[in-house]
């Protein structure tokens, strides 16, 4: 079944290409963003999900990327300068959104390979956006 999943997949590289891809154009989004900040928050707050759920079917699919969608994540909380509250907030979102998919999604399938996919599609559209938001803010300043 990881033979399929690995074709699957394909299309965003496994290990680290793929997950440099995506992690990189949400970097971009992380710096302190003072207009738009419930817009950016909430941004953050879905990409965690993402990489949440990513961080489980990448594993079980056979990426084999180990500890490092959680790394990423705890990368992108220090750049963006959370609160503590907030840490907390975009950690419980990664930890549901990481044990949300391990039960629906236990072992590797052709379904769980096309829901990582999706969550690759929609993480790379809200980083997209989110940057682009984040410089029109900032040529406001």
């Amino acid at each position: 079944m990881r033979r399929g999943m690995t074709r699957i997949m394909s299309i965003y590289g496994t290990g680290r290409r793929a997950s440099i891809n995506l992690v990189l154009a949400a970097m971009l989004v992380l710096a302190p963003v003072n207009a738009h900040a419930d817009s950016f928050q909430d941004g953050l707050t879905r990409l965690a999900e993402i990489f949440g759920s990513i961080h489980h079917l990448r594993n079980i699919c056979g990426a084999n990327d180990g500890p490092l969608w959680r790394n990423k994540m705890i990368d992108m909380m220090n750049a963006a300068e959370l609160t503590p509250p907030e840490r907390k907030k975009i950690i419980t979102h990664f930890n549901d959104a990481y044990y949300s998919a391990r039960t629906r999604y236990p072992d590797c399938s052709n379904d769980a390979a096309r829901k990582a996919n999706q969550l690759f599609d929609e993480g790379y559209s809200l980083a997209k956006r989110l940057s682009s938001d984040r410089k029109s803010s900032a040529s406001l300043f």
